[in-house]
């Protein structure tokens, strides 16, 4: 336990050290090296964590032989001149090709008008950057800028061992160029959209920065947080596929066209991974459902609440919730290829049966898994009501679309079910699905409400 303390301090002082040279901010310094204190305890970490120096080590030597090759990427809003989102971003090639993630610069596909992309070493312009070629599923973007000839990273693979060292590097919060050390754990996900799994304090601007192995080999590109100490990244076999594309076809020109595709491609892999699987199933009160839909791809939970009229609680009320982990970013405020699935189960002593149809009509008519959006972005839902057959009973239903205004082939769908049935227990099923078109969505529903049974 000591020595991971000492590991961690001796990073953090290291990693103080390397901004401090590499934004300059000399004050840095002259805190450590000039307040006896401060000077006393690195010392003593130097004494008493060899083993950890030498690791943090490492970390240094990959910096320092790529460093030249990571910059800054800035969304220029173009009347302001001022910089409106920041990421991180690797040259690729020697010919003057980039990378970084498509969420760093969607703003500027969406509204080219608008914004340019700039990059940028430390506070000093390197040059301008155009976008060249895309894969929203995996949220992969290639630039071209300048610097012909300027040498490029090396490349290596996604598959390392489980625990392996791995440092990915980039711009965090816009302090400057930084490396941080973190631990390879896995992947996740089917392919072609798999994700590794990270631990390691990535944080915002570091997106689109590169990951290396211990090697000074790229095995991935820094693309999210999900918590404190777990990040993912983008295999780099998917950014050397974008980029064997790009240099087969050339620069891609009609990107609404091409988000379209790639989102549908996506929902797609979902849908046909969904319909081929032989799902498991478990009880839920009355019903017989799946348990999941597709393993790798949501998570579920669920939660209950006893009846309780002493604490102001007249009803009993379960319910499972599962949803993917991940969506597709079209813009900074707009993002789409989601999908979760609700089960409710409500029952009452309490009540008298006028009052809980009223709250069993309520969560019917709730809308859950989906925000309200700028009506610039999305029409409104339009939604029609049936009545419905399966699980052996009768059910309402509430079937709802609404379309995206700039990509006309994807829409988003809500659908609610309520069971009619003479029983003190009731019943309702949720859906949301974002980014598909309706012949897809038909397909998964039909194969969804036919498997659901009622054990009574």
């Amino acid at each position: 336990m000591a020595q991971v303390e000492y590991r961690s301090r001796i990073q953090f002082t290291r990693l103080m050290i390397l901004y401090a040279e590499n934004s300059k901010m000399n004050f840095i310094k002259r805190i450590v090296f000039k307040t006896p204190l401060l000077f006393f305890l690195m010392c003593l970490l130097l004494a008493y964590g060899k083993d950890a120096w030498s690791l943090t080590g490492r970390a240094q030597q990959i910096y320092e032989n790529n460093s030249h090759a990571v910059f800054q990427i800035r969304v220029i809003d173009i009347k302001s001149q001022s910089k409106s989102v920041i990421g991180s971003g690797f040259r690729i090639s020697n010919d003057g090709l980039f990378a970084t993630n498509f969420h760093v610069i969607s703003d500027v596909i969406d509204k080219p008008e608008q914004y340019r992309i700039e990059y940028f070493n430390g506070e000093q312009k390197e040059g301008d950057l155009v976008i060249q070629s895309i894969d929203v599923a995996n949220d992969l973007a290639i630039l071209k800028g300048g610097g012909s000839g300027r040498i490029s990273l090396r490349f290596g693979s996604s598959q390392l061992h489980q625990g392996a060292d791995v440092y990915p590097m980039g711009n965090p919060l816009d302090i400057g160029m930084v490396i941080v050390e973190g631990t390879y754990n896995g992947l996740i996900g089917g392919d072609p959209y798999k994700q590794i799994i990270l631990s390691a304090p990535l944080n915002p601007g570091m997106s689109g920065g590169p990951a290396f192995d211990s090697k000074g080999n790229i095995i991935g590109v820094n693309v999210a947080i999900r918590g404190n100490n777990l990040s993912y990244l983008v295999p780099i076999e998917y950014l050397l596929k974008l980029k064997e594309n790009f240099e087969e076809s050339g620069p891609q020109e009609d990107w609404t066209e091409i988000i379209q595709e790639q989102v549908l491609k996506r929902y797609s892999y979902w849908v046909e991974k969904a319909l081929d699987s032989d799902w498991s199933f478990e009880n839920f009160g009355s019903l017989k459902i799946p348990q999941k839909l597709m393993d790798t791809e949501t998570k579920c939970w669920g939660k209950s609440r006893p009846e309780d009229p002493k604490e102001n609680k007249f009803f009993f009320y379960g319910t499972k919730r599962c949803e993917s982990y991940r969506h597709i970013t079209l813009t900074s405020k707009l993002s789409t290829g989601f999908m979760g699935y609700a089960f409710s189960w409500m029952e009452s002593e309490s009540l008298n049966p006028l009052e809980f149809y009223r709250k069993y009509s309520q969560k019917y008519s709730s809308g859950i898994f989906f925000l309200n959006l700028s009506e610039n972005d999305v029409t409104k839902f339009q939604c029609q009501n049936h009545f419905v057959k399966f699980a052996d009973h009768d059910w309402k239903a509430a079937y709802c679309v609404r379309r995206y205004k700039k990509y006309p082939k994807l829409y988003d769908l809500f659908l609610s079910f309520a069971v009619l049935v003479d029983s003190p227990r009731k019943y309702i099923l949720q859906m949301g699905l974002s980014g598909l078109d309706e012949p897809m969505s038909k397909r998964l529903l039909r194969k969804f409400l036919g498997s659901i049974q009622w054990n009574e």
